[in-house]
């Protein structure tokens, strides 16, 4: 071991600064990717996402609408109904909306949003 060592997170053994400890290495076994994950990874997903983005002005529209929060730190799109359900409706914009990670987790996959928004036509700006 080198003379850097850290803690590690999952059991609190000491291991090597640059190395990952035995028990973290088994907790990432690999599973398979769903169809409609494989499309999260597509050019085509971060194309629509960067769309979405720009539509809904790059701040969470779940801060601005509820809480009259400008926030545009850790944007994500949200599905309104979840693409786990309802596959279809992955890459449509009526579906997706900007929210970030804390409003996205909290929301997480209800069919529907805790605040009135009007998901805009396609690639109309919302500010």
């Amino acid at each position: 071991m080198s003379r850097h060592t850290k803690i590690c997170g999952g059991c609190g053994k000491r291991v090597d600064y640059n190395a990952t400890c035995d028990c973290m290495k088994r907790k990432r076994t690999k599973r398979k990717l769903s169809e409609t994950d494989k499309l999260m990874k597509s050019k085509r997903w971060k194309e629509k996402r960067i769309i979405i983005i720009h539509r809904d002005g790059a701040v969470c529209q779940r801060c601005l609408i509820k809480y009259n929060i400008i926030n545009s730190e850790k944007l994500e799109i949200h599905h309104i109904k979840p693409r786990s359900k309802y596959p279809e409706l992955m890459f449509e914009d009526a579906n997706l909306i900007t929210l970030c990670k804390t409003c996205n987790l909290q929301i997480g996959i209800r069919e529907e949003l805790d605040f009135k928004c009007n998901v805009p036509d396609e690639h109309e700006p919302v500010l």
